[in-house]
């Protein structure tokens, strides 16, 4: 198995997991419904119904189960953001001048527009 040099994170949190969980759980009621409501309407007898929606609900838990388990094994390799001792520069030096992102713009446009008045 190769080594990893990389530091590696969790791609889901927490809260994702548990609203992962809370889906499956919505599947799996969608799915019991749907197999009993159809197998009701269609003229079937109750109790192979129920088993027939008993088992596709079982099924369709098993299959989110590995999905699951896939998301919380999933990773992807830690980028380090910019730290503020590193050399070098932060960001974007191009065009300042037009910047929207610079508040300094607009003052110095309305001290100017006032002071053509």
């Amino acid at each position: 198995m190769p080594q990893q040099s990389e530091a590696r994170v969790a791609a889901l949190d927490d809260a994702g997991l548990a609203w992962a969980r809370r889906v499956l759980w919505v599947v799996c009621i969608g799915v019991y419904l749907t197999v009993y409501i159809g197998g009701i309407q269609a003229g079937g007898a109750e109790l192979i119904t129920v088993g027939r929606a008993a088992a596709f609900t079982l099924a369709a838990a098993i299959l989110g189960k590995m999905v699951l388990s896939l998301l919380s094994n999933a990773s992807v390799p830690a980028e380090p953001g910019p730290m503020a001792t590193q050399d070098g520069r932060l960001g974007s030096l191009g065009d300042l001048v037009t910047s929207a992102n610079v508040p300094q713009h607009q003052d110095e446009a309305l001290t100017a527009a006032a002071g053509e008045r």
